[in-house]
């Protein structure tokens, strides 16, 4: 190998690292030191693989996470944009590829309460990732977010139905886990607000007890179940 690619080889290496870092410190709360590290990986692109546009996609779709994290939502969304058109023309692009993206927009623009576009693109993922085998948490996690949607869209009905096709899928292939305990409290919530308080009351009960099964008695999802849950005694 010439000195040329052993040079780029160790710069994507050093990409893949930083990259690996940007992530330890966005999920660590280390917002500001984790876009340091995410612009230097797209620094370093550019400088050494500048015709891989899908490593430029993915780069900058990690960083418009990072910035939604640090609310800058207009920053995140047009850089997520930027990530959207690059997965337009580059090479060995796959479907999961662009399912990601649509989901990762579809965030941003539920925080910055973009409802219907929102939930446009989010369906835009859904379908594709229901149509792939093995994807069942990825299609769990669209239902779940759509739920959400639909609530913040005043459709509590359609909402508590994608809950509890994200609560089916997640018992599933998860068992009692948090990921299914915080989908049953998503649809104890969406059932407050369609006024279903006694419903709501034994489908928050069930999220506390699925909780406290995986060894959480006092996290903050429990307590905000408990809160809930006294709402729903009051209005029974």
């Amino acid at each position: 190998m010439n000195d040329t690619g052993s040079t780029v080889n160790k710069s994507l290496q050093q990409i893949t690292q930083l990259q690996q870092r940007a992530i330890q410190f966005a999920e660590s709360g280390m917002v500001e030191e984790a876009l340091e590290a995410a612009m230097i990986c797209i620094g370093l692109q550019e400088e050494v693989a500048p015709n891989d546009l899908l490593l430029r996609a993915k780069l900058t779709q990690n960083a418009s996470r990072i910035l939604l994290y640090a609310g800058e939502l207009d920053y995140s969304e047009k850089i997520a944009r930027e990530g959207l058109d690059f997965l337009q023309t580059a090479e060995g692009v796959t479907n999961d590829d662009r399912a990601h993206a649509f989901l990762n927009m579809s965030s941003i623009l539920y925080t910055k309460k973009e409802l219907d576009s929102a939930a446009l693109i989010l369906q835009d993922a859904l379908a594709i990732w229901s149509k792939e085998a093995g994807r069942d948490a990825e299609v769990a996690e669209c239902y779940n977010n759509l739920g959400r949607l639909r609530e913040e869209q005043g459709r509590a009905e359609e909402a508590i139905e994608l809950h509890q096709q994200a609560i089916d899928i997640k018992r599933n292939i998860f068992g009692d886990h948090e990921q299914t305990a915080f989908s049953i409290m998503n649809k104890g919530l969406a059932l407050m607000l369609s006024k279903q308080f006694l419903e709501a009351k034994v489908t928050l009960e069930e999220a506390i007890a699925c909780y406290r099964r995986i060894g959480q008695y006092d996290s903050e999802m429990v307590k905000a179940c408990e809160q809930n849950l006294k709402i729903c005694l009051e209005h029974i």
